[in-house]
């Protein structure tokens, strides 16, 4: 899930997610070269209303929650530092980085309930927490 972190010590957390890494590597001036790597990202905001969907309807079961989609990486980044007005450093990945790439069907998800989930609405999400960081 991609969101914004209300915590502003990141360094002293039990697990930093993505997002929590990218803001850690960007006040660092680097960014890490993703180009090959993707995974599955939706927003906490798409995220939560499908949820309430799934409550309201009283849905019972498993259902992978998700995007459905390849984000890649260095598209999100690209996103999430849109209003960075400073130029950073791009590094390579260091070999003990979890660079797995995954997505997951989300088909049952969208069977169950009326919801559009697009990369489009991701990419406008990330912008915006983009403008949020590095705007305030």
């Amino acid at each position: 899930m991609i969101g914004l972190n209300n915590s502003s010590n990141l360094k002293n957390k039990i697990h930093n997610t993505f997002i929590d890494h990218f803001f850690l590597n960007i006040n660092k001036n680097k960014i890490f070269n993703n180009f090959k790597i993707y995974k599955d990202f939706i927003s906490i905001d798409k995220f939560n209303e499908i949820i309430f969907k799934l409550i309201k309807k009283n849905v019972v079961g498993i259902y992978n929650v998700s995007l459905g989609q390849k984000v890649y990486l260095n598209e999100l980044i690209s996103n999430l530092n849109f209003h960075n007005q400073n130029k950073c450093k791009t590094v390579n990945i260091p070999e003990k980085f979890n660079n797995d790439c995954f997505y997951l069907n989300n088909k049952k998800l969208l069977k169950a309930i009326d919801v559009k989930i697009s990369l489009s609405d991701l990419k406008r999400y990330c912008r915006l927490l983009s403008n949020i960081y590095f705007n305030n």
